[in-house]
Parts: C-alpha cells; sequence; structure tokens
C-alpha cells in the first residue's frame, strides 16, 4: 500500500481534526514539506496561503502563513 502524499496527509489531518493546527503540527508540517520540496517549499506554502485567502477562507490562509514561516526558519536568513 502507497503512503499518502504530504498534501493528501494535511488534508486528512485537517478534517480529522476540524480545528486549527497546533504549533508542534504546524511545524512537523513544514519538516515534512522542506524535506520533499528542499528551498522551493517556502514558495509552495506561500502560493497554499494565496490560493485560500483568494476563496476567502482566512484560518486555512493563516495556517500555511505560519508553515511558510517556518520553513523560511530552517532555511536560515540569507535563502528565506
Amino acid at each position: 500500500m502507497r503512503q499518502p502524499r504530504f498534501k493528501d496527509r494535511l488534508t486528512e489531518k485537517q478534517n480529522r481534526t476540524g480545528i486549527a493546527m497546533q504549533e508542534a503540527e504546524i511545524h512537523d508540517y513544514a519538516r515534512q514539506l522542506f524535506a520533499a520540496h528542499g528551498a522551493k517549499a517556502a514558495a509552495e506554502a506561500a502560493q497554499k496561503a494565496r490560493s485560500f485567502e483568494e476563496k476567502g477562507d482566512a484560518k486555512e490562509a493563516e495556517t500555511w502563513r505560519h508553515i511558510e514561516a517556518a520553513i523560511r526558519l530552517m532555511l536560515g536568513p540569507n535563502q528565506g
């Protein structure tokens, strides 16, 4: 059986809980996204946040902005 993709796991988790992610979960997702996509992960998180903002889903957009910020911390000041 194949492992669910990162985005699938994120959606499943959000659907199960129905609440905003806790800080530890945000950092966990940020690490997974960074491991899978490297330096491009921050741009992907930002794009996801913009998509939710355009849809009017401020809560999801905020979560993705937090994920983006966590990834930028991992990248360091010269790359983020």
